[in-house]
C-alpha cells in the first residue's frame, strides 16, 4: 500500500468535551486558583473556517452527527471531520473520523459512506460556514495536562458571503480527565456560564430546523392506559435505531463481528415485533416489511452464524485427548470456515449499498412515524397487549410438551423459534405493561438460553462430522474432527437435560398472571 492510500484512511479519536454558552463580555475566571491546578498554559490563537455538508432537510444535525470541511489558520486541525455520538446519555462524548483535506471528494466519499444510512440516496451539499477566532488554554495539574478550554467567538457566514449571525461558546475539552474537570466545570458555571445543553456549533448556526426530531426520533415510555400502538410505534423506533446504529459500526469497521450480529438481531427483533403485533397491523403491509426483514437477516447469517461456528469448534478443540491433533483441526477449521465467512463478509458491503436494503430503510422510517394499524391498536395497551403475549406462550407451551430427550433436532429447533418469539414478545410489551411482564421475559430467556446452546451444539457437531467425512482434512485430523462431533453431541444431551429440568419452574403460573389482566 502507498503512503498516499495510507494517509487517506479515515483515523478516529474520542473527544469528550462540555459545551457553555457565555454573552459576548463574560469574563473567564481565574482557574490557576482551583486546588489541583498547577499551571495554565496559554496555546495562543487561531483562526478556523468550517464548512459543514448535511442533506436538504438536515438529516446529519438532527441525529446529532455533523460532517465538516475545517481550515485552521495558525493551528493543527485541518482536515475533513465526521463527528458521531457515542452514547445518547453522554451527549459530549464523540467519535471524530478524520481524514486530510487533499482525499478527493466534496465531501469526501469515505465519509460519506459512513452515514449512508441516514442520508440514504438524498444530496450531501453545503449548509453552513463559519468562521471562528478561538483562543485557547491548556489546563494542567501536577501529574498531568487535565483539559484543554477554548473560548470560540463564531461568525455564520451567509451563502452571500456576509455575517448573518455570531455567538460565542467556551468549549471544555477532556485530557487525562478526572474530578478537576468537575472543578473547572463548576467553576466556569459559577461565573455565569451555561452548560448542560450540548448543542455542536452547526447546529446553532442551521437554527431550529437543525434541532427538530431526527427521522426515527428516541423511543417513547407508553403507559399502559395509552394506545396499544403507542407501544409498537416505541417498539419500532427502538429497534430501527438499533439497525441503523449497527449499520454505521459495521461501515466504520467491517471487521467488527459484533456489528454484523447486532444488525441481524435488530432486523430479527424487528420482524418478530411485527409477528407479535400483527392483529393491529394492515395485513399486506406487515407482511411485505417482514419479508424484506427475513431476507436482510438471511443475508448475514453465514457470517455471524460462521463466526460463532468456528469460534465454538475452536475452543472446544481444548477439550480433545491429548493424543489428537487440535493445532491441525483449527488449521481445518480456519481454511474452510474461516474461508466461507471472509467471502460472505466481504460482500456486506454491498448488501448494505443496495437497492433493495436501502429501500428497506425508508419503508422503515415511514413505518416508525406512521404505522399502518387497525381499529383494535387505538384500544388501551393494558387489554390489547397481553392476549399478544399470551398467543405467543401457548405456541411455546405446545412445543415444549411434544419434546422428549430422542427428539430430532428440528423439533428442538422448533420450540427454541416458539420460545424466543415469546421471549421477544414480552420484551416488546414490557416498557408498558411493567415489571412482571419483564419478569416473565427474563424466565423466558433461561430456555432461550438453554435451546440457543443446543442449536449451536447441534451445529457445530453437524459441522464437524461434514469436515471429518470431506477432503479437507488428513486422516488424523478426520479422527479428531469425528471426536469432536461426538463431543458437541454430548453439549446437545446435557442441553436437553437442562432444559427438562428448568422448563416446569418457567412454566409456572405465577409468571404469567399478569398476561389475565
Amino acid at each position: 500500500m502507498s503512503r498516499a492510500e495510507q494517509t487517506a484512511r479515515p483515523r478516529t479519536v474520542r473527544e469528550v468535551e462540555q459545551k457553555f454558552r457565555v454573552h459576548g463580555l463574560f469574563h473567564i475566571p481565574d482557574l490557576s486558583a482551583l486546588p489541583g491546578v498547577t499551571a495554565i498554559d496559554d496555546l495562543g490563537e487561531v483562526e478556523l473556517e468550517s464548512a459543514y455538508y448535511d442533506t436538504p432537510d438536515l438529516r446529519l444535525a438532527r441525529e446529532g452527527i455533523t460532517l465538516r470541511r475545517r481550515v485552521a489558520h495558525g493551528g493543527d486541525d485541518d482536515g475533513w471531520h465526521l463527528k458521531l455520538p457515542v452514547d445518547p446519555h453522554r451527549p459530549g462524548a464523540r467519535d471524530e473520523v478524520r481524514l486530510p483535506l487533499d482525499v478527493p471528494g466534496d465531501p469526501p466519499p469515505g465519509l460519506a459512506a459512513i452515514v449512508r444510512v441516514i442520508v440514504r440516496d438524498a444530496p450531501l451539499g453545503l449548509v453552513s460556514t463559519l468562521r471562528t477566532t478561538r483562543v485557547r488554554q491548556l489546563i494542567r495539574s501536577a501529574d498531568a495536562d487535565v483539559a484543554e478550554l477554548v473560548d470560540d467567538t463564531v461568525h455564520v457566514v451567509g451563502t452571500d458571503g456576509a455575517v448573518a449571525a455570531r455567538f460565542r461558546e467556551l468549549e471544555l475539552e477532556e485530557r487525562a480527565g478526572g474530578p478537576l474537570v468537575d472543578a473547572v466545570a463548576a467553576e466556569l458555571s459559577g461565573a455565569g456560564a451555561v452548560g448542560g445543553e450540548f448543542v455542536a456549533k452547526a447546529v446553532r448556526a442551521l437554527g431550529p430546523n437543525a434541532a427538530a426530531p431526527p427521522e426515527v426520533p428516541e423511543p417513547a415510555s407508553p403507559r399502559p392506559k395509552d394506545p396499544a400502538r403507542d407501544t409498537l410505534v416505541a417498539y419500532l423506533a427502538k429497534h430501527i435505531r438499533a439497525l441503523r446504529a449497527a449499520d454505521i459500526a459495521f461501515r466504520r469497521d467491517p471487521d467488527d463481528a459484533e456489528a454484523v450480529h447486532q444488525l441481524r438481531v435488530a432486523a430479527r427483533r424487528l420482524r418478530s415485533g411485527l409477528r407479535t403485533f400483527r392483529p393491529l397491523l394492515g395485513k399486506a403491509w406487515a407482511e411485505q416489511l417482514r419479508v424484506e426483514l427475513a431476507w436482510f437477516a438471511r443475508s448475514l447469517g453465514t457470517v455471524r452464524e460462521g463466526d460463532v461456528l468456528r469460534e465454538r469448534l475452536e475452543r472446544h478443540c481444548d477439550d480433545l485427548p491429548p493424543d489428537l491433533p487440535a493445532a491441525e483441526v483449527r488449521l481445518v477449521l480456519a481454511e474452510v470456515l474461516g474461508g466461507k465467512v471472509a467471502d460472505a463478509r466481504s460482500h456486506i458491503g454491498e448488501l448494505l449499498d443496495s437497492r433493495r436494503y436501502l429501500s428497506l430503510q425508508h419503508q422503515l422510517v415511514r413505518a416508525a412515524d406512521r404505522p399502518r394499524v387497525r381499529t383494535d391498536a387505538e384500544r388501551p395497551a393494558r387489554e390489547v397487549l397481553p392476549p399478544l403475549v399470551d398467543k405467543a406462550w401457548r405456541r411455546l407451551d405446545d412445543a415444549a410438551a411434544e419434546l422428549a430427550d430422542d427428539s430430532p433436532d428440528e423439533q428442538w429447533h422448533a420450540a427454541r423459534l416458539a420460545a424466543k418469539r415469546t421471549r421477544y414478545a414480552a420484551e416488546a410489551v414490557a416498557p408498558t405493561m411493567g415489571d412482571d411482564a419483564a419478569a416473565f421475559a427474563k424466565q423466558v430467556e433461561k430456555l432461550t438460553d438453554i435451546l440457543g446452546e443446543h442449536q449451536d451444539a447441534a451445529q457445530a457437531a453437524a459441522a464437524a462430522r461434514e469436515l471429518a467425512n470431506s477432503d479437507q482434512a488428513s486422516s488424523d485430523a478426520a479422527f479428531a474432527l469425528g471426536v469432536l462431533a461426538s463431543l458437541e453431541r454430548s453439549h446437545v444431551h446435557a442441553a436437553r437435560e437442562r432444559f427438562a429440568e428448568v422448563w416446569p419452574r418457567v412454566r409456572r403460573a405465577k409468571w404469567r398472571r399478569w398476561l389475565a389482566t
